[in-house]
This record gives structure tokens, C-alpha cells and sequence, in this order.
């Protein structure tokens, strides 16, 4: 099987332990029915009330150097095996 086109999707990384959301863009192909990554930009960040889980408030994230700080911290999070998850759920529809 060729590998598709690169496709974007974006979604939202629930960063609990830090009490905020962060929007994130995903760029990826499908190969042999599998999702590769192939980048991950963090667009904007809205910090959540610890007690309610309301949002504070949101603010963009405009420097590369904050898109990698951010896209490090969701890698050590661990939270990519469970997006490629994600995105093969959304194609599979």
C-alpha cells in the first residue's frame, strides 16, 4: 500500500496534572493502515480552575520556542501512542 497524503487534524491534549488544555495541530500520513506523525504544533493554551475545571483563561502560542517547549512536554507525557489511537479511530469511521 502507498502512503496517503500528510493530513492535518486537530485536537486537544488534556494536560491534567498541569491544569490546562492545549490545542494542537497534528500533521500525519496513513501507511500500511497506521498512523505516522509527522508534526505537532501547539496553537493555544487554556489554563483550568484546579477546584471547578472551569477555564481561566486562554492565551496562543505564538514563538517556536513555546511550540517546542509544549510539544516536548506532550511527548513526555506519553500522550502520542494514545493520539495515533485517536486518529485511527476517527479514519476508521
Amino acid at each position: 500500500m502507498q502512503p496517503s497524503s500528510l493530513q492535518r487534524v486537530e485536537t486537544n491534549w488534556e494536560d491534567e496534572e498541569n491544569n490546562r488544555h492545549v490545542s494542537v495541530a497534528v500533521e500525519f500520513t496513513r501507511k500500511d493502515n497506521t498512523v505516522e506523525i509527522h508534526s505537532l504544533t501547539p496553537q493555544q493554551v487554556t489554563f483550568l480552575c484546579p477546584e471547578s475545571n472551569n477555564p481561566l483563561r486562554s492565551i496562543g502560542v505564538w514563538t517556536d520556542k513555546g511550540r517546542e517547549l509544549l510539544a516536548k512536554q506532550l511527548h513526555a507525557a506519553g500522550y502520542l501512542p494514545q493520539l495515533e489511537e485517536e486518529i485511527e479511530a476517527s479514519l476508521a469511521v
